[in-house]
């Protein structure tokens, strides 16, 4: 069996979780719910999922969570529950973006054309991005004028802000972990910068080096990577037997 684009983005996720997290994920969020459900099947039974922060370790994968959308959670909190888990700190905050840098910033807020401005959502959630103990960012999209070299707009602080770190500005968490595209995983070097760790899409490195906004490199990175039989059986028969994915 092949897995879908989508498929391959979720089980990259679902490794990247650790048994005993907490982890919280947007409301338009079925890959990273996926991963989430992936690896509580798989590696993590104890990994707790707040779905758009309120819907309590879903039991259903859905496309958004909204009122149409029955994601069968344990229990379902309110927004006051929501910003005290912000309080009190996660471990793992999902983030997509309307621009991401190479540093791992995200703009969620605008984006500067020459004839005005496009909007974004905003959204409540963006200081999870600085209290969370890492961040997990994703795109559906890998083109440049999604990863772009400097974000318009920092509406969650990457590895680097105006030339300085994490540390110099205070910021005690981690901040992202790794950048998940239809066809790369990045994750950050010693500089913060976001590199390709490795392609699980069939792209050649000169079309990804054309479609990626920053400098990733002249040659492409060694490893490969594999869906394994197992981890698309329990994707397909347990946590996406509808085929959302697909």
């Amino acid at each position: 069996m092949t897995a879908s684009t989508r498929e391959r983005m979720a089980v990259i996720i679902s490794r990247a979780l650790n048994d005993r997290e907490v982890v919280l994920t947007g409301a338009a969020s079925a890959v990273p719910l996926a991963g989430c459900l992936l690896a509580q099947q798989r590696h993590a039974p104890g990994l707790t999922v707040l779905g758009a922060g309120v819907y309590i370790n879903p039991g259903r994968l859905v496309p958004e969570f909204s009122a149409g959308w029955d994601c069968r959670p344990q229990a379902i909190a309110d927004m006051t529950d929501v910003f005290a888990v912000t309080e009190l700190g996660i471990d793992v905050m999902f983030y997509g973006g309307m621009q991401i840098d190479r540093h791992g910033s995200i703009n969620l807020h605008q984006i500067r054309k020459h004839d005005g401005i496009i909007a974004g959502p905003g959204l409540a959630n963006t200081m999870l991005g600085h209290t969370a103990r890492r961040t997990v960012v994703y795109t559906e999209r890998h083109e440049r004028r999604t990863l772009v070299d400097t974000v318009d707009f920092v509406s969650v602080v990457g590895h680097r802000y105006r030339g300085r770190s994490r540390a110099e500005l205070g910021l005690q968490n981690d901040g992202p972990a790794l950048l998940v595209t239809p066809d790369a995983l990045f994750r950050p070097d010693a500089d913060g910068v976001l590199g390709v760790e490795l392609v699980h899409s069939g792209a050649s490195w000169a079309d990804l080096r054309d479609r990626t906004g920053w400098d990733i490199g002249e040659a492409p990175p060694s490893d490969r990577f594999e869906v394994t039989d197992e981890e698309l059986d329990v994707l397909r028969s347990i946590v996406d037997p509808r085929g959302l994915l697909r």
